[in-house]
């Protein structure tokens, strides 16, 4: 599919989520383009190192380096705190979406509170596509999220009932097998990818789909799904904190 596309990631190596997808699209003619809202440096991680690791990910699914942005380094947006920055993050896409031309696709994080800067960056993406009239090309895919799960057990690429019809890209064997090996690109991430592993793998063996869904603008006024978000259940941030954020940045522009 020709077009110009962006996906919007919040720390690099979320790419994994969208990867077959993302392959798929420069395979038939697109443009896309990489953004990665955070720094990637959270409790002290190797930033440079990280950022190489996307590179070589991105790529071996067809995706130029200079097609990567790695906002969250170039304008000093933290690792883990985004929704305290989320004017910035914005200027700074506004800037980017006048450097590389309009989107016929806008791809960002589900909504459904596994991290707090992916919900950070479905804000972003969502306030971008109605200032823009994108609206309509506006796609979400789901990471990780903790519904319906105790503890801080969660599930992967599992899209939330709540966010709408589901449509996925399954992928062909061969897709399957490298977007796994794929992960193994993230060395750096070595603690994260033991417990986010083999649940990736288990879903590409059985049913080797990337999920997306349309995006419903006024979702981002609700919690994700019921319960506790995931981050709040392990003591990264307290919900009612990331909502006074969220309100103050959708207030401000009217949404």
């Amino acid at each position: 599919m020709a077009g110009r596309f962006l996906f919007l990631l919040a720390h690099p190596d979320d790419e994994f989520a969208c990867s077959m997808r993302i392959r798929a699209l420069v395979r038939e003619g697109g443009e896309v383009h990489c953004a990665y809202l955070t720094d990637g440096g959270y409790g002290g991680q190797p930033v440079e190192r990280r950022r190489h690791e996307s590179l070589r990910v991105l790529r071996r699914l067809g995706v130029p380096a200079e097609r990567a942005h790695f906002m969250g380094e170039q304008h000093g947006l933290p690792d883990g705190e985004l929704h305290s920055h989320l004017d910035r993050a914005y200027s700074a896409l506004e800037a980017l979406v006048a450097r590389i031309g309009t989107l016929d696709g806008l791809h960002v994080p589900a909504w459904e509170g596994g991290h707090q800067d992916h919900d950070a960056v479905h804000l972003l993406g969502v306030a971008l596509a109605v200032q823009h009239g994108w609206a309509e090309s506006l796609r979400q895919f789901p990471l990780y999220h903790g519904a319906g799960m105790p503890g801080p057990f969660f599930r992967v690429l599992a899209p939330l009932a709540e966010n709408g019809t589901v449509r996925s890209y399954t992928a062909p064997w061969p897709e399957r097998l490298l977007a796994i090996r794929l992960c193994l690109a993230y060395a750096s991430q070595w603690r994260t990818w033991v417990g986010l592993l083999p649940f990736f793998a288990l879903h590409m063996l059985l049913r080797g789909g990337f999920p997306e869904q349309a995006v419903d603008p006024r979702r981002v006024r609700s919690t994700p799904h019921a319960g506790q978000p995931l981050y709040e259940r392990r003591g990264f941030l307290p919900y009612v904190r990331f909502r006074e954020a969220a309100d103050a940045f959708l207030a401000a522009r009217n949404l």
